[in-house]
């Protein structure tokens, strides 16, 4: 998948990304490990995200087809 050419990607990526960088910044070392958890909801929420896109548009083809 190209993910240059995914507006999805796009729209998910700076905001979780400032998350990830403002979390790195501000825990404190002991807590550093959380920073990480936005990117792993960045991941969850972009390809549940895809799925449903893709469902619909699946779901709009059938109709057509009939």
């Amino acid at each position: 998948m190209n993910y240059f050419k995914n507006k999805r990607y796009w729209i998910l990526m700076p905001p979780f990304l400032l998350m990830t960088v403002l979390l790195v910044i501000f825990l404190p070392i002991e807590h550093r490990w959380y920073a990480f958890l936005p990117i792993i909801v960045f991941w969850i929420v972009y390809y549940i995200w895809n799925y449903y896109s893709q469902k619909k548009n699946n779901s709009k083809n059938n109709e057509q087809c009939l």
